[in-house]
C-alpha cells in the first residue's frame, strides 16, 4: 500500500512538474526554429520548420502528445541535434551521478567525524572551531569555491586539471583526479550541514536516560557514543540527505558548466539557452524521478535506523 501511494504521487509529481516546465519554456521569448535557422530566415521556411517540429500545434496538445509518448518510454527528439532525447540522457547520466555520489561520499565521510568530535567537545575550542569552519563553507557560494579549489589545486599546484572529463572506462586514476574538485565544491555545503545537524542531534541524546544508565553500567564513553548515541542521532541526518539531493542536484548546473563536465546538468542549461524544449523536459523527468525515489528510499532507511517507526 505505502509503495502503491508512492506511485501514485511520483506520477503525480511528474504531471505537475512537466507541465510548469514546458508552460514556463515556451513563455521565454524566442523559440527553436529561430536557433535552427537564424534571424534571417524567411516566413516561409520558418512556417514550415515549425510544422515539421510539431510547434505550430497549440501548447496543451504538444504537452498531451509528450506525455503520450513518454508513457512508452519515448522522450522525443531533440529540436537542435535530431537526436532521440533518451539517448543523450543515457550518455550524459553517468557523469552526473558520478558526482552526485562522490560528493555525498565526501560530505558523508567527512561530516560524520566532525560532527562526533565537536559532539564529545562542545563549547570547547575544538567544537568552536569546526563551528566557525562550518559557518564560513555555508556562507559561500559553490562558484567562488570552485574558482578558488581551481586557482589554488589547478593552477597553482597543479595537482588536478581545471576543466574537463575522463570517463572511469577509460582510465580510473585520470576519472578519479577529473571528480575531485567538482565533487569537493559541491559537497563542501553539504558537509557543513550535516556536521552540525549531526553534532546537535548527538548532544542532545547523549543527555538522555538510556545513555545516563549505559555509564552506570560501565561502559566506555566510545562505545557509547558509536553504538548507543549515534544511530538515534541519525534521524535528522537521513532526512537533510535525503531533502538535499534537490539541492545538489540543482548544485551540478553550475558545478558542471563551471569544470566543463558533459552531464545532465549541463545539456540542460544548454537546451534551455537553445530553446530545445524536449530535450529540457527529458532532464526534468529524470531529476523529478530521482528526486522522489531517493525521498522513498529515505524513508526504507529510516524503519532500518530506528526500529519504532516499523511498529508505528
Amino acid at each position: 500500500m505505502i509503495v502503491l501511494h508512492r506511485l501514485i504521487r511520483l506520477l503525480v509529481v511528474l504531471v505537475v512538474v512537466t507541465f510548469l516546465s514546458f508552460v514556463l519554456l515556451n513563455l521565454l521569448p524566442g523559440d527553436p526554429v529561430t536557433q535552427i535557422l537564424g534571424l534571417s530566415a524567411t516566413e516561409e521556411a520558418r512556417a514550415q520548420l515549425r510544422q515539421e517540429l510539431g510547434l505550430d500545434q497549440p501548447l496543451l496538445v504538444r504537452y498531451l502528445d509528450w506525455l503520450g509518448g513518454l508513457a512508452t518510454g519515448d522522450f522525443g527528439t531533440s529540436y537542435i541535434t535530431r537526436m532521440p532525447v533518451g539517448s543523450e540522457l543515457a550518455e550524459r547520466l553517468p557523469v552526473t551521478l558520478e558526482l552526485l555520489v562522490a560528493a555525498q561520499v565526501i560530505a558523508l565521510g567527512l561530516a560524520i567525524p566532525v560532527g562526533v568530535a565537536a559532539a564529545r567537545r562542545a563549547g570547547r575550542a575544538l567544537d568552536q572551531a569546526l563551528t566557525a569552519l562550518s559557518f564560513a563553507l555555508l556562507s559561500t557560494p559553490v562558484f567562488v569555491l570552485g574558482v578558488l579549489l581551481i586557482l589554488v589545486f589547478a593552477v597553482t599546484f597543479q595537482v588536478v586539471p581545471a576543466t574537463g572529463w575522463t570517463p572511469i572506462s577509460l582510465d580510473l586514476g585520470w576519472n578519479l583526479t577529473s571528480v575531485i574538485l567538482p565533487a569537493v565544491t559541491l559537497g563542501a555545503g553539504q558537509l557543513a550541514v550535516y556536521a552540525r545537524l549531526l553534532r546537535t542531534d548527538l548532544i542532545a541524546t547523549l543527555q538522555e536516560d538510556y545513555i545516563t544508565l549505559a555509564r552506570a553500567r560501565g561502559l566506555s564513553p566510545r562505545r557509547i557514543l558509536w553504538r548507543h548515541a549515534l544511530r538515534p542521532s541519525a534521524i535528522t541526518l537521513i532526512t537533510a540527505v535525503g531533502l538535499n539531493l534537490g539541492a545538489l542536484i540543482g548544485g551540478t548546473v553550475i558545478i558542471e558548466t563551471l569544470f566543463g563536465l558533459p552531464g545532465v546538468g549541463r545539456l540542460i542549461v544548454d537546451s534551455i539557452f537553445s530553446r530545445d524544449y524536449l530535450t529540457v523536459q527529458g532532464g526534468v523527468v529524470l531529476i523529478s524521478v530521482g528526486y522522489v525515489v531517493v525521498n522513498f528510499a529515505v524513508d526504507l532507511v529510516y524503519a532500518a535506523v530506528d526500529p519504532r517507526i516499523r511498529r508505528a
